[in-house]
């Protein structure tokens, strides 16, 4: 496992927590828009643990030393 399978997942999650307006319709509704923000922002969260979970399975990963 290396650096890539972390960042794979964590800038989309970034992405998604910081601009989910970036996805949504503009000729969606308020409501419509508000329900399609929420919802992305917390695949943008998941993603974000996913990322970290790979962080640390990499971190715990032994090294081979040559």
């Amino acid at each position: 496992m290396s650096i890539i399978d972390v960042l794979i997942p964590l800038i989309p999650g970034i992405l998604l927590v910081a601009f989910p307006n970036l996805l949504t319709a503009k000729t969606a509704s308020a409501e419509e828009a508000a329900k399609k923000k929420s919802k992305l922002r917390k695949i943008g969260y998941v993603l974000i643990g996913v990322a970290a979970l790979y962080f640390f399975l990499m971190l715990a990963e032994p090294h081979r030393v040559s």
